[in-house]
């Protein structure tokens, strides 16, 4: 097998996934790496990952959101987040150099909210 469909192995791998806890996401995602590495499939893991990443935004819009805040994020706010992003993985790391607001990154954007970076483009925009 010299040639594979890794959007088929995507397809197939997120349509698995779909309504399983995340202790059988765990179980599915062991048992579908096994299958490659018999299969002998191990070196188009990287594609498989891309398509995988490529078939979860086809259907669900985003498949990860990373949010870097000056502080952890409340309850609430995690709640409301979890509800936006319809399943992505969803990363949070706290940076107290951004004074406060945060940071997402919404797969390959980001959006600046911090005060920290407010400043940056402040003095940027002064020192022209």
């Amino acid at each position: 097998m010299s040639k594979i469909d890794t959007k088929k192995f995507a397809r197939a791998f997120v349509e698995v996934m779909e309504g399983k806890t995340a202790k059988e996401m765990e179980k599915t995602a062991s048992d579908f790496v096994s299958y490659l590495a018999e299969q002998g499939l191990m070196s188009h893991w990287r594609n498989i990952v891309r398509s995988i990443d490529n078939v979860w935004r086809e259907k669900y819009g985003i498949s990860s959101v990373t949010i870097t805040s000056a502080h952890p994020l409340s309850e609430n706010a995690r709640k409301n987040l979890e509800n936006l992003t319809n399943g992505a993985e969803i990363i949070e790391k706290v940076d107290s150099e951004l004074i406060g607001g945060a940071v997402v990154r919404i797969d390959d954007r980001i959006v600046d909210g911090s005060i920290s970076g407010a400043l940056k483009s402040l003095k940027i925009s002064l020192l022209k």
